[in-house]
C-alpha cells in the first residue's frame, strides 16, 4: 500500500517537474551582479572623455541623467538586451549618451549610434565639446574648472529658456541636476556637496540663455575636475580630427580668431600642478593672445555693433588668462573699455534716433554689456541707466500698435513686450507694464523660447533623458469632444507656409554631405570641387565653377581626407576628376594620395595666396564681363554673394582692404571687366578703389554695402533680384555651415540669407515678410547651436502668409 501510493507521488512529481522545465524561472529580485557591466560602462566613459580632454566625472554624470549608463534596455533581471536598443521618450535619443543630432535618413549613423556603445559615447563628447565652443565661454576656459562647463552642459540639453534657473520653477535645471549628481554619486575624485557647484543665478539672464557675446568670469568657488592631464593631448592630440579635434593646436592653427578656442586648452595645461615645465604652453598662451588681440583690433575697425561685441569678448578673454606680458595686458584692458564703450554709444544713438527695430538692437548691446563682468563700472552704470530708457521706448511702439489693432500689428507688438520681459528684471513697475500689454496683444501662446514668459513652467521632456520631466499640458480641449453645437459655414484656410528642412551634421564636412545628399542623387556628379574646411576663402570662391560644373563642393581638413568625404565622393561617382581647390600648403598631399589610392583622378587649382587661387578659378571658368570683389580677410560678404555669383556665373575675386592683389587687377584687364561689383563697405573693401582715379576706376565699379554684414547681405539679395521660391539660410557669425551653401543655393537660382545669432534686423524681416506666400521651401544650413530652434519658429512665421 505504502509502495502504490509512493510510485503515485513520485509520479505526479516527475510531471510537475517536467513542466516547471517550461516554465522560465524569475528571480526574486534582480539578483544579477552587474557590477562587471558597469565597471567596463565607467572605464569606458573615463577612456572617451580623457580623450576628449574633458572631465570624465562630468561626462558620468551627463550619461547617468541621460540614460542610467544604459545602451540597451534591460531585461527583468537587469541585463541589456543587445537587440533593444534604448531610445528616448521623444523616439529621438539614441543609447547611452541619448544622441539626438543625425539624419532621420543617415541608416548607417543610426544604426552605429545603436549597436556601437564606444561610438556612440564618443559622439556624445565631440556634441558636448561642440556646446563649449557655441555656449559663452566661462572664466579662462580651464577645462578642468566643472563649473566652466555650466553653459556647455545645459546646451547639451537644451539652450533654451527652460533650462535657465531664473524661469524655471518647481525642478531643477538640467545642468543643475547634473552638478548636484556628480555631487551625490562621483565625488570619489571630485569633492563638494551636491548643488555646490550651481552657477550664481544672479548673474543670468531672467529668462533667455546668455547671448554669445556675454562675458562670465568663473564662480569664486570653483571645484577642480577628474580630467588626467596630458600636456600633449591638450596643445596637439587631444580629440578626433577635423572640427573634432579637443586640442590647442588645432584651433590656433584654424584661424586667428580660433585663439579664442585654443587658449581654453592652454590655460588648462598652465593651470595644471601636474606639468611642472610651463615654458612650451606659456609661449603657446603669449602667441594665441597675440592672435585675439589682433582679431579684436580688426574688429573694432569695421564700426558694427556685432563687430564691437565680438571683440569685446576677445579683448575679455586674453584678461582671463595669466598676465605673461604687462603690455598685452594693457592692450586687452584698453581695447575692452573702448569696445563696450562704442557698443554704448551706438546703443544709445539708436534709442535717440532709431525706429523700434533700432531700439531692440541697442536693448541687445545693453545687455551684451551687463551680462558678465566687466573692467569699468562706468561702463556698467550707463548700460543701467540707457536700457531703462530703451525698454520704455519700446513699450510706448508696443501700446501703440496694439490700439492699431491688425493682427500683424499685435503679433508685432507680442514680440517687443517679450523682449522686455525676457531682458534683466531692472523695473518691476517695466515687467508689470510688458505683462499686461503682452496678453493684451494675445500673446498667450508660446514666446521664442517656447513658454508663455509669465508662467514660469517648464517645456517639454528632455532630449530622452531619465529626468522625465513633461510639459503635460494641452490646447484646452478633451480629444474628441464636441461643442454640440453644428457648423454654419467651412473652415477657413489655414495660413500658407514654407517647408523647412534643417541641414546638418556634427562637424562642417558632415553639413557639406547633406547639402550634397540633398542637391545631388547617388552617380549625378562625376566632378566634385573639393575644399579646405577651415578657410572660407577657397570655397567661397569656388561656388561660382561648382555651378558651372554642376558640381556639389565638398569640404576636408587640410592634412586628412576622412572615410565619410571619402564614401561621399565614391556615392557621387566621382570617378572622372576631383578639382582640389588650393596647393599643397592648403591641402596636403596625404589628401591626394588618399584619392589616388580611391582611384579618384584629381587636378589641382591653386595660386600662391588666396587672391591667386580665387583668380585661378576664374580663370578656369573663362572670360566674364561682370565679376564680385570681397574682402579676402572677412567672410560674410563672400559668403552672401556667393550664390548669386554661382547662379549668374560670376567669378568671385578677393582682395586686401588697401591693395588690390596684382592677379586680380591682371584678370580685370585680361577679360576686359566692364561691371566690378563690390561687396562690402570700407572697413571690408578700401573706397579708394572705386574713387575717382583708383584701380577699379575704369572697370565698372558698384559698391553693395550697408551698415552691418546682414544689411549688406539684404542688398546683395535685392540687387540681384532671385527667385525666392526656394531660400537658402546660414548664420552669419561663422563660415563653415555656409561654404558649401553657395553652390548647393544655386542648383534652384535661390538667395542664400545669413541671419545673427539674435534677433533678425529690421531689413531681413522685412524682406522675409515680403516673400511670405512666395517661399514655398526654406534650408537651414547648421545645427540648432548656429541658428536656434527659435529662430526657425520666427522663420517660419515670418514666411506663412494669412
Amino acid at each position: 500500500m505504502f509502495w502504490r501510493r509512493y510510485k503515485r507521488l513520485l509520479a505526479i512529481f516527475m510531471v510537475a517537474l517536467f513542466f516547471m522545465q517550461l516554465v522560465p524561472v524569475r528571480t526574486a529580485s534582480a539578483a544579477v551582479d552587474n557590477t562587471a557591466y558597469y565597471t567596463e560602462i565607467g572605464q569606458k566613459l573615463d577612456y572617451w572623455a580623457n580623450k576628449y580632454n574633458i572631465p570624465p566625472v562630468l561626462l558620468k554624470a551627463i550619461a547617468w541623467m541621460e540614460s542610467g549608463w544604459r545602451q540597451y534596455e534591460l531585461d527583468d533581471s537587469g541585463q541589456p538586451m543587445l537587440d533593444h536598443p534604448l531610445i528616448g521618450k521623444d523616439g529621438i535619443g539614441i543609447g547611452i549618451m541619448q544622441i539626438s543630432s543625425y539624419s532621420s535618413t543617415d541608416t548607417a549613423t543610426i544604426d552605429k549610434l545603436k549597436n556601437d556603445i564606444d561610438y556612440n559615447i564618443e559622439t556624445g563628447c565631440q556634441l558636448l565639446n561642440q556646446k563649449w565652443r557655441a555656449a559663452p565661454k566661462i572664466g579662462n576656459g580651464d577645462r578642468n574648472v566643472l563649473e566652466n562647463w555650466y553653459f556647455a552642459v545645459w546646451a547639451y540639453n537644451n539652450w533654451g529658456s527652460r533650462n535657465n534657473p531664473n524661469f524655471r520653477t518647481g525642478t531643477p535645471a538640467y545642468q543643475d541636476s547634473i552638478f548636484s549628481l556628480m555631487g551625490q554619486e562621483y565625488n570619489s575624485a571630485v569633492t563638494f556637496a551636491p548643488g555646490a557647484a550651481t552657477y550664481p543665478a544672479n548673474l543670468l539672464p531672467s529668462v533667455n540663455p546668455p547671448n554669445n557675446s556675454s562675458r562670465y568670469s568663473t564662480p569664486a568657488e570653483t571645484h577642480t575636475g577628474d580630467l588626467k592631464i596630458d600636456q600633449d593631448q591638450l596643445l596637439a592630440t587631444g580629440g578626433g580630427s577635423g572640427g573634432d579635434a579637443a586640442n590647442g593646436d588645432y584651433w590656433f592653427n584654424y584661424a586667428r580668431w580660433a585663439s579664442y578656442y585654443a587658449l581654453g586648452f592652454y590655460n588648462t595645461a598652465y593651470d595644471s600642478s601636474a606639468i611642472t615645465d610651463k615654458t612650451v604652453v606659456t609661449q603657446k598662451i603669449q602667441s594665441a593672445q597675440t592672435n585675439l588681440l589682433a582679431e579684436a583690433d580688426s574688429l573694432v575697425q569695421e564700426g558694427k555693433d556685432s563687430s564691437d561685441a565680438t571683440a569685446a569678448k576677445y579683448y575679455w578673454t586674453v584678461l582671463q588668462g595669466p598676465s605673461l606680458n604687462q603690455d598685452t595686458a594693457s592692450q586687452a584692458a584698453t581695447g575692452l573699455k573702448n569696445a563696450l564703450g562704442k557698443l554704448l554709444d551706438e546703443a544709445d544713438n539708436l534709442v535717440q534716433t532709431g525706429d523700434a527695430s533700432g531700439v531692440e538692437s541697442a536693448v541687445q548691446d545693453y545687455e551684451t554689456v551687463l551680462q558678465g563682468s566687466s573692467v569699468d563700472a562706468d561702463l556698467v552704470q550707463r548700460a543701467d541707466n540707457g536700457l531703462p530708457t530703451a525698454y520704455n521706448k519700446l513699450l510706448d511702439e508696443a501700446d501703440k500698435l496694439v490700439l492699431e489693432g491688425t493682427t500683424d500689428d499685435k503679433a508685432t507688438a507680442a514680440g517687443y513686450y517679450q523682449t522686455v520681459l525676457q531682458g534683466p528684471g531692472l523695473d518691476a513697475a517695466l515687467t508689470q507694464r510688458a505683462q499686461t500689454g503682452y496678453q493684451a496683444a494675445g500673446g498667450s501662446g508660446s514666446s521664442s523660447s517656447g513658454t508663455t514668459p509669465s508662467s514660469g513652467s517648464t517645456s517639454g521632456s528632455t532630449s530622452g533623458s531619465s529626468s522625465g520631466s513633461t510639459s503635460g499640458s494641452t490646447s484646452g480641449s478633451t480629444p474628441g469632444s464636441t461643442s454640440g453645437s453644428t457648423p454654419t459655414s467651412p473652415a477657413p484656410p489655414q495660413p500658407a507656409g514654407a517647408a523647412i528642412t534643417r541641414l546638418y551634421g556634427t562637424r562642417a564636412e558632415d553639413t557639406a554631405i547633406k547639402i550634397s545628399q540633398e542637391g545631388w542623387a547617388d552617380n549625378s556628379a562625376p566632378v566634385v570641387l573639393l575644399a579646405r574646411v577651415d578657410r572660407f576663402q577657397d570655397a567661397l570662391a569656388a561656388a561660382p565653377l561648382a555651378r558651372k560644373l554642376k558640381a556639389p563642393l565638398l569640404l576636408t581638413a587640410p592634412d586628412q581626407l576622412e572615410s565619410n568625404v571619402l564614401q561621399e565622393l565614391k556615392r557621387l561617382g566621382a570617378g572622372t576628376k576631383v578639382f582640389v581647390i588650393g596647393g599643397e600648403a592648403a591641402i596636403s598631399p596625404k589628401v591626394t594620395d588618399a584619392l589616388t589610392q580611391a582611384n579618384l583622378p584629381y587636378e589641382r587649382i591653386f595660386g600662391n595666396s588666396a587672391a591667386d587661387t580665387a583668380a585661378a578659378i576664374a580663370s578656369r571658368m573663362g572670360p566674364s564681363t561682370q565679376v564680385i570683389l570681397a574682402s579676402a580677410t572677412s567672410f560674410p560678404d563672400a559668403l552672401s554673394a556667393s550664390a548669386p555669383a554661382a547662379a549668374l556665373g560670376i567669378p568671385i575675386l578677393l582682395t586686401e582692404r588697401n591693395t588690390l592683389p596684382d592677379s586680380t587687377l591682371q584678370l580685370l584687364q585680361d577679360y576686359k571687366v566692364t561691371k566690378t561689383i563690390i561687396v562690402g563697405g570700407e572697413y571690408a573693401v578700401s573706397t579708394a578703389f572705386d574713387s575717382k582715379g583708383g584701380p577699379l576706376e575704369n572697370y565698372g565699379p558698384v559698391r553693395l554695402a550697408g551698415e552691418t554684414k546682414y544689411d549688406t547681405m539684404i542688398k546683395i539679395v535685392n540687387y540681384f533680384q532671385q527667385d525666392p521660391t526656394t531660400l537658402v539660410i546660414a548664420t552669419g557669425e561663422t563660415f563653415p555651415d555656409g561654404l558649401a551653401g553657395g553652390a548647393f543655393a544655386a542648383v534652384t537660382g535661390s538667395p542664400l540669407l545669413l541671419i545673427p545669432q539674435g534677433s533678425l534686423n529690421a531689413d531681413t524681416k522685412a524682406y522675409l515678410k515680403a516673400q511670405s506666400g512666395k517661399t514655398t521651401k526654406a534650408y537651414i544650413l547648421g545645427g540648432t547651436g548656429v541658428i536656434s530652434t527659435s529662430t526657425e519658429q520666427t522663420l517660419e512665421s515670418l514666411l506663412t502668409s494669412s
